[in-house]
């Protein structure tokens, strides 16, 4: 009988206590493994760089949270900015835009976000017809908005266009009818649900982005909105007054000051909702929209630039302008939050998986070395048969091994299955998936550590038994 058969049939009859003490080692290495893949993850996601646009337009203010709420509608938008900074850089004159698309936000359907915009956004121009490809912007490099039913919105219409996960969790259909809540209301919290009904004329094909939670409506179908067209009306009065009639809108702001401190489309609900005020219908249910367009506001404006250089020219150009907004580089500001907030927690992430490892090391001893004690009969008559101290001390380190390999080996698994648990997580709260099932490197190096470790703390024991008498516990037996 070779040394593993031996180890396994010693292990197999002391059952309870190498499954208990694999056990720990299990639940030691899957706890490590799974704070291994969230890290990871997380890197990926909040360290992301590889975004389809190269600059965010938005109201002056902190450029994380411009960022969070415009790519992974977290928070709350900052503010607002005026419809003409968009119509600025969608000029197909502008010699830094390649491509242009405006974001209005404020309300919600169900928890969801809705997000107003153009169709352009799709590949879609206002009258329908298909764009080139070299206008229409990626949510990826490379990866375009595509639409797995129906069909894109029309721009000048109550319609609307599902991200797959809302299709999925909500059960609408295409044909089906929503009404959008005012913001975002904390449960129990009374809703304020506006009477316009956008019809699903479309589903999107998963992006496995957070654009997978959002509802999509046409940009003009937002502002018939009474209280959103309330809100304009108010801000263009303020510009107005700080400008003056002769000043373009929204070029200036208040000193210490910015009109994106304003709320972002939010104000006191009006008690008349007749629609007539603000916009009417065509017979074919196209919107003609009252409002003037100088009095339009967007919450952010996603920017493709023609070359990088481009890109850092329009942001250096805005943000060192007198105006109230800014432009920010979306993969610079989340590397930066990644390395401030998370890549420092990676020692003290690391030091707790290695504190994790030394505690199931130490069950393995602790278990190893009772056995031996339990078992001196068993490995005297193993040293009258003719076996060496050298292969009595092999045996019980053999037998750590065994313990931390198989009980590493099930960590692994368990920690991917925590780690997946955490992915629904991750993908209920910021609309993005993780990889929760690959494990990468430095799980298989961690796991040889683990063998090594319990190798080592199988020495303790196993010098014990490397000076247990021969004579002495034939005797006693």
């Amino acid at each position: 009988m070779n040394l593993l058969q031996l180890v396994l049939k010693q292990m197999r009859q002391r059952a309870l206590g190498s499954w208990l003490t694999l056990l720990s080692v299990l639940l030691g290495v899957a706890l490590a493994t799974a704070t291994l893949v969230a890290y990871r993850e997380s890197g990926k996601v909040f360290g992301q760089s590889d975004y389809g646009y190269d600059v965010i337009v938005g109201p002056r203010g902190s450029p994380l949270q411009l960022t969070i709420n415009t790519v992974y509608h977290l928070d709350k938008s900052p503010g607002n900015i005026p419809y003409s900074v968009y119509d600025n850089l969608a000029n197909p004159r502008n010699p830094q835009v390649k491509v242009a698309v405006p974001y209005a936000v404020g309300d919600t359907y169900h928890g969801h976000r809705i997000v107003a915009t153009l169709p352009k956004l799709f590949g879609v121009a206002d009258d329908g017809s298909a764009l080139p490809p070299e206008r229409v912007l990626e949510y990826r490099p490379g990866k375009r908005y595509t639409v797995a039913q129906g069909r894109v919105f029309a721009a000048q219409k109550f319609e609307a266009v599902l991200g797959a996960d809302v299709a999925k969790r909500t059960k609408l259909k295409l044909g089906d009818k929503i009404r959008a809540t005012h913001g975002n209301p904390a449960p129990g919290q009374p809703e304020d649900v506006h009477e316009e009904q956008w019809e699903v004329v479309g589903i999107l094909a998963p992006t496995h982005t957070a654009n997978d939670d959002v509802v999509f409506i046409p940009l003009i179908s937002f502002y018939t909105i009474m209280e959103h067209e309330e809100g304009l009306k108010a801000h263009q009065t303020l510009r107005d007054a700080v400008n003056g009639a002769s000043a373009p809108p929204g070029r200036q702001s208040l000193p210490g000051r910015s009109l994106a401190s304003a709320p972002a489309f939010t104000t006191a609900k009006s008690d008349d909702h007749d629609h007539a005020e603000n916009y009417h219908l065509d017979p074919d249910g196209t919107i003609h929209l009252d409002l003037p367009k100088d009095a339009w506001e967007v919450s952010a404006v996603l920017v493709k630039a023609r070359a990088e250089f481009q890109a850092s020219q329009l942001m250096y150009m805005m943000n060192n302008a007198p105006v109230s907004w800014m432009a920010v580089n979306p993969a610079s500001e989340m590397r930066q939050f990644f390395d401030t907030f998370l890549k420092g927690s990676e020692l003290l992430l690391l030091g707790l998986a290695a504190l994790v490892t030394v505690v199931a090391a130490v069950s393995i001893l602790v278990s190893i070395y009772n056995s031996v004690a339990a078992r001196r009969r068993e490995i005297a008559i193993l040293r009258a048969l003719g076996a060496t101290r050298a292969r009595v001390l092999a045996l019980i380190c053999i037998e750590a091994g065994v313990i931390g390999l198989f009980g590493g080996l099930l960590g692994l698994v368990v920690g991917h299955l925590m780690a997946g648990a955490g992915a629904v997580l991750f993908e209920r709260v910021l609309g993005e998936g993780i990889d929760w099932f690959k494990p990468d490197a430095r799980e298989w190096v961690y796991l040889a550590g683990v063998v090594v470790i319990a190798v080592l703390a199988g020495l303790v024991p196993g010098l014990k038994a490397y000076r247990t008498p021969v004579a002495t516990n034939l005797v006693a037996a």
